[in-house]
């Protein structure tokens, strides 16, 4: 038996080129996908531009908070209905005099609900109504509202009060009262939920001191503010805010009488508190305009 061994060879034309083979020879050339690390240009000069970051990113969540007000307006325009909590239209009187904090209260909750405020002088107010802050107070919300659900009236009165539904109810008196009022009727429940009874209470508690030192800014002496103040600041040891982990009415009621006073008669405490406040509450972030620049910071 003869065995044969045949060899056969393809043409050129027929054999495989090697796809592969360029490569195996050179490391391909990738430097068109390295990206340049987007804070070198920041090394040099690191301190002026974090706090320029920094802007620019309050900046952008404050723009991205509108946006969706917005958005959430268009969606109950389109579907006709309103839902329960903040959709809710508010009609209430606030009366005070001139300086009081809850001028501050009214202008943190008109951005809250995202209403408009007008301002009214009484015939009893017999101080002069600053005018920049009346305007301040009407271009809240100018943009984005196109109905006016607080009216503040400067009249001589010793506390500041409340009346819902104009003309058909007893004036109601107190801060904490007004906040309390506003966050049921818009359903504001992280703000003040009065079915956990004992964080209602701790609200309530604090909003009491508040409501005293509300009477105390004009007359007192400073060492009675002080101490007062010290006595609230306590609330402070175990977190960033008053009565709980996040913000709530004795919070914003608080804010509101530290704008409200002379910077002088504040602990510094007191004074980082509200800074960080109106940092991170797009509600708060409208005392910007009323607060002194050594609030700003």
């Amino acid at each position: 038996t003869l065995l044969y061994t045949i060899k056969f060879e393809l043409p050129s034309m027929y054999a495989a080129p090697r796809i592969y083979g360029d490569l195996e020879k050179s490391e391909p050339d990738i430097s068109m996908y390295k990206m340049k690390p987007i804070y070198d240009h920041l090394s040099d000069n690191l301190g002026s531009c974090s706090s320029e970051l920094e802007a620019r990113q309050e900046k952008c969540l404050s723009d991205l908070e509108m946006l969706m007000k917005r958005v959430e307006k268009l969606q109950t325009e389109c579907s006709g209905s309103k839902s329960d909590g903040s959709s809710k239209k508010l009609d209430l009187v606030i009366g005070c005099s001139v300086g009081s904090p809850a001028v501050y209260t009214a202008a943190i909750m008109a951005r809250k609900v995202n209403c408009l405020i007008k301002v009214f002088s009484h015939s009893s107010n017999k101080k002069e109504v600053d005018s920049t802050i009346t305007d301040k107070l009407h271009k809240i919300n100018q943009h984005d509202s196109d109905y006016f659900g607080l009216n503040l009236i400067y009249k001589d009165v010793s506390a500041p009060y409340f009346m819902a539904y104009p003309g058909r109810q007893i004036a109601v008196s107190g801060l904490g009262n007004i906040l309390r009022y506003i966050s049921r009727h818009q359903g504001f429940a992280s703000l003040y939920n009065e079915n956990q009874l004992e964080a209602a209470a701790l609200v309530d508690e604090i909003l009491s001191l508040v409501d005293s030192l509300e009477q105390r800014i004009t007359g007192a002496t400073s060492s009675d503010i002080g101490q007062l103040l010290n006595q609230i600041a306590g609330y402070l040891k175990s977190g960033p805010y008053l009565a709980d982990q996040s913000l709530t009415i004795a919070d914003i009621a608080l804010c509101s009488c530290l704008a409200a006073m002379d910077p002088n008669t504040i602990p510094n405490s007191l004074k980082a508190y509200l800074t960080n406040c109106v940092k991170a509450h797009y509600e708060l972030k409208v005392l910007k305009a009323f607060l002194p620049d050594w609030r700003k910071q």
